[in-house]
């Protein structure tokens, strides 16, 4: 009876250790199964692909959106140089015009006796007070360019010759 027990147990111990070898091996095998792997590396693939794509469509978003916001900046700064350039027209014509009415036409126009040539020693604050008319003639006595003294006075190139002009008719 004893070596009944004992042979049973041994044939219970062998027959569980076999089967539990042989799913052991079902499970290596179907682990180590290259269509298995395969499968599982297109799955991978194709998450990193969708992934790509998202990213890929952000960025054009994003590119898309940053070019629409520079063609309307270029659109805008088109329209302003366009602009500025039909107002510097304008300027030149208005400064031809102011010229030949300065070369052409005797004004007569009442000026103010002569402005005394001004002190070497003229200082910013007495300058800032003349009018605009005694400055420009201050200037033009320096030696300073009708150019110069009408950008410097904000004034037109023609306004400066035309008080120049009057000024040495008047002499």
């Amino acid at each position: 009876m004893v070596l009944i027990a004992i042979l049973s147990s041994v044939l219970a111990s062998l027959g569980l250790s076999i089967l539990s070898i042989s799913l052991w091996r079902r499970k290596i095998r179907r682990e180590l199964d290259s269509d298995a792997i395969l499968g599982r590396l297109r799955t991978e693939v194709g998450e990193l692909i969708t992934e790509l794509n998202g990213t890929t469509d952000r960025n054009i978003a994003l590119i898309e959106s940053r070019i629409t916001a520079l063609n309307s900046a270029l659109n805008q700064a088109n329209r302003t140089a366009e602009l500025l350039e039909r107002e510097a027209v304008k300027r030149d014509r208005s400064d031809r015009v102011y010229t030949e009415l300065g070369r052409s036409r005797p004004l007569s126009i009442a000026v103010d006796d002569e402005v005394k040539s001004p002190p070497p020693d003229l200082d910013i604050a007495d300058f800032d007070a003349l009018p605009v008319r005694d400055k420009a003639l201050v200037l033009h006595r320096k030696g300073d360019s009708i150019e110069s003294i009408a950008s410097d006075l904000d004034m037109s190139r023609g306004e400066v010759e035309l008080i120049i002009s009057l000024h040495e008719r008047r002499r």
